[in-house]
């Protein structure tokens, strides 16, 4: 059974949140059989959602990529990468559906990991103009989301690098991660997003959620706050606010 807090809030009371979250993402995907579909999924334990996701309704009208990948060649570390790992990756192979692959070419440079990811993206949508996004995001206890960390930039800087016209920016958080190069979606294409979801779990993201969810409050100090200029945003957490 789920309770709600808000209209945004959704804590799972007697099924895991993962497994609430896959359900809802089913869902979708059964009502959108007949659409092209990209689904884009967070790394870290946000990914055990998909383990819910029922293989029924992947078809080969799914696109699926990440929110944000890491830039190293150590696959271990590769959100694309690991999510190769889960049975819902077999689930796309068997019905010929597209990913958009996200570990590192020969000779890349953060921009061309950067460009190219931004390209896929903006090429899916010029191609599924009528098309259905779903997005699967976590949340730091930061705050951040996907790769949208706090208190690498000023104010200034990181309005123009997260809040600009670009769909996929560059991330260097030298010294605040252990991997400091990455790329991310960014708030505007977050804002396009028809279906976000989050997946948050731990008494660690407790501050963090309050954070994201009052009524004051920045994207500046908290990324996570995007959830609430987002679409309709669900949110599957443990934590009862």
């Amino acid at each position: 059974m789920t309770s709600n807090t808000s209209k945004h809030i959704h804590i799972a009371t007697s099924k895991a949140p993962a497994e609430e979250a896959g359900k809802y993402i089913s869902d979708i995907l059964a009502l959108s059989i007949d659409k092209p579909v990209l689904l884009l999924v967070a790394g870290g334990s946000a990914m055990s959602v998909l383990e819910y996701i029922n293989p029924e309704y992947i078809e080969n009208n799914l696109t699926v990529t990440v929110t944000d990948e890491r830039f190293t060649e150590d696959v271990g570390d590769n959100n694309f990468a690991t999510m190769q790992t889960y049975p819902f990756y077999n689930s796309l192979i068997d019905v010929d559906a597209f990913c958009i692959n996200t570990e590192l070419f020969a000779g890349d440079t953060i921009e061309l990991f950067r460009d190219r990811f931004e390209k896929n993206i903006r090429d899916w949508k010029k191609e599924f103009l009528n098309g259905v996004i779903i997005g699967l995001f976590g949340m730091g206890a930061d705050g951040h989301v996907a790769g949208i960390i706090p208190g690498i930039y000023s104010e200034e800087e990181f309005a123009k690098k997260f809040d600009g016209e670009a769909y996929a920016t560059d991330v260097d958080a030298t010294g605040k991660n252990e991997h400091p190069l990455r790329m991310t979606t960014t708030f505007p294409f977050m804002r396009m997003i028809d279906h976000p979801l989050f997946y948050i779990v731990g008494e660690n993201k407790r501050d963090a959620l309050v954070r994201a969810t009052a009524t004051e409050g920045t994207l500046f100090e908290t990324p996570a706050r995007i959830m609430l200029e987002m679409n309709n945003p669900e949110i599957f957490t443990d934590l009862a606010l």
